[in-house]
């Protein structure tokens, strides 16, 4: 990889960094289905750019390409759709055609696995993202514990063993001092979809087949004391001058109107009150010392935090990791605004993932992070942000005749959605009377219950304090989904598109 100019002195100061991502000729380009996760990268990093399944601008983004020659039965899932990707002539051409001489294409990809980093060997491709093989060790519940625990993070108390029955699972917790009321998590799973609250037999029986076992075959469980808490997440970047920390989060979670998953993942959202400025240390100090740990096995660049706040004590405790870019990557990315009213301008401040692409840029790098710190802080100091991933919530599959344009819409005091103008993306809105809509599928595409149509990002709180959605919020949903419709496939198409799927390993 050639840089954009031999560099023998560190960055150190934003300024320095912003002024080599805007010269810089590296070609970076992200995969994906949709480009949400990573908006705003492109203002400040000259050659990022966003090669997507859905074109969710309709060929209005100078830096964003969609192939024409998409199959009719389009690759679904992540890993499946970045591979197809890497594969696609048009891709490669479109790939090759914004390559400057001398330079090797840079490529981000959130989910992907070891095909993928194949594919990107063979092409000639360098993928700028921690490896398959790490991921998978550290994305384990079980190794996250420990680490938190080396690192001096340590977990909600818990402790890591296996049961082959309720007596055992009882006299374990009561060894441990747990109480009663507890939580197991299996190693892997998201969504909520590998973790269960038990306090009693019953609770137990629902779901004693995927937490026991006997001898080797029972499966590394973490059984953990239920505490009052506060769920929180942070984005980070490990990089060689340390660690940048993105900012507290509260998540979206188990809200049917927005996702098919029992406490499954829906968005987030970040307002003023959300924390004081005492616990928002105190995660800090979590989230850097245990990747200053991950740092230690290898990882390099973004990851996500989850933390657990005891509403009761006040301790901050290590939730998971998510060693990827993640949801709250829309968040991580915003640069906040200054300027009068009706004419903002973008805050000095980086997108976080900026610091991902110095990271295997291979510049040095001093970085005062205090600073660094300080700056993000101002840019969104105040300032409120929701995110609302929907999903689609008939129980039909269909091909897609109306979908709504990406860009900032008017919100009516009902709730209704009225689009303004098709903007590119969502930094510039400003009152809690504007919304941006992102696009994820669109016209001609398929729509079956449970895909991510798109997310809508607002200036308003989406939770009340105890986690139900606001009234605003719940009139949003339905406007937005009103706006899509479809004609629904026929039985015979549905079995046919998922037998070529089996057969695709879809």
């Amino acid at each position: 990889m050639t840089a954009a100019r031999p560099l023998e002195a560190p960055l150190r100061t934003i300024e320095e960094i912003k002024t080599y991502l805007a010269e810089s000729p590296q070609p970076i380009f992200y995969l994906s289905r949709s480009a949400t996760n990573l908006l705003g990268v492109e203002r400040v990093a000259k050659g990022f750019r966003f090669i997507t399944l859905s074109d969710s601008w309709d060929g209005r983004h100078p830096r964003a390409f969609t192939p024409t020659n998409i199959p009719k039965l389009e690759p679904r899932g992540n890993v499946s759709v970045a591979n197809w990707l890497l594969q696609n002539d048009q891709v490669q051409r479109y790939i090759a055609e914004h390559t400057p001489t001398g330079y090797t294409p840079q490529i981000v990809i959130a989910m992907f696995d070891e095909k993928t980093e194949q594919l990107c060997s063979e092409l000639g491709y360098e993928l700028i993202m921690p490896t398959v093989a790490l991921r998978k060790r550290l994305d384990s519940k079980i190794v996250t514990t420990e680490l938190g625990n080396e690192a001096g993070t340590p977990s909600v108390p818990n402790i890591l063993t296996q049961i082959s029955s309720w007596d055992d699972l009882r006299a374990q917790a009561e060894a441990a001092g747990l109480g009663d009321r507890l939580v197991i998590q299996l190693p892997y799973g998201d969504s909520g979809r590998t973790t269960y609250f038990v306090s009693s037999r019953a609770d137990f029986d629902k779901v004693e087949s995927e937490i026991t076992g006997q001898g080797a075959s029972a499966p590394q469980i973490k059984v953990m004391r239920y505490i009052n808490h506060q769920p929180l997440a942070s984005e980070a970047i490990i990089t060689s001058a340390g660690t940048v920390v993105g900012p507290v989060l509260r998540e979206n979670t188990g809200h049917p109107e927005l996702t098919r998953y029992k406490g499954g993942w829906s968005g987030s959202e970040m307002y003023p009150s959300l924390v004081s400025a005492e616990i928002r240390a105190k995660v800090m100090e979590v989230v850097q010392k245990f990747c200053a740990r991950l740092s230690q096995e290898g990882y390099r660049g973004i990851l996500e935090v989850s933390t657990l706040l005891d509403t009761d004590t006040g301790d901050v405790y290590l939730g998971e990791l998510n060693p990827r870019i993640s949801g709250s990557s829309s968040h991580s990315n915003l640069q906040g605004l200054i300027g009068a009213p009706g004419r903002p301008v973008p805050h000095p401040a980086l997108p976080l993932f900026a610091f991902h692409l110095l990271e295997y840029a291979g510049v040095p790098l001093e970085l005062d992070l205090d600073a660094i710190h300080a700056e993000a802080a101002a840019a969104l100091d105040g300032q409120t942000w929701s995110t609302l991933v929907m999903q689609h919530q008939r129980d039909t599959t269909e091909w897609l005749t109306e979908a709504p344009q990406t860009g900032r819409y008017r919100v009516g005091d009902d709730g209704s959605l009225e689009f303004v103008s098709p903007d590119l993306d969502w930094q510039t809105i400003e009152e809690p009377n504007e919304a941006f809509w992102f696009r994820s599928v669109g016209v001609g595409e398929v729509a079956s219950r449970g895909l991510d149509l798109g997310m809508l990002i607002t200036r308003r709180r989406s939770q009340e304090q105890h986690y139900a959605l606001t009234e605003h919020t719940k009139r949003l949903i339905p406007a937005l989904l009103g706006k899509y419709r479809g004609k629904k496939m026929s039985t015979f198409e549905r079995y046919m598109r998922a037998g070529i799927r089996r057969l695709r390993g879809e």
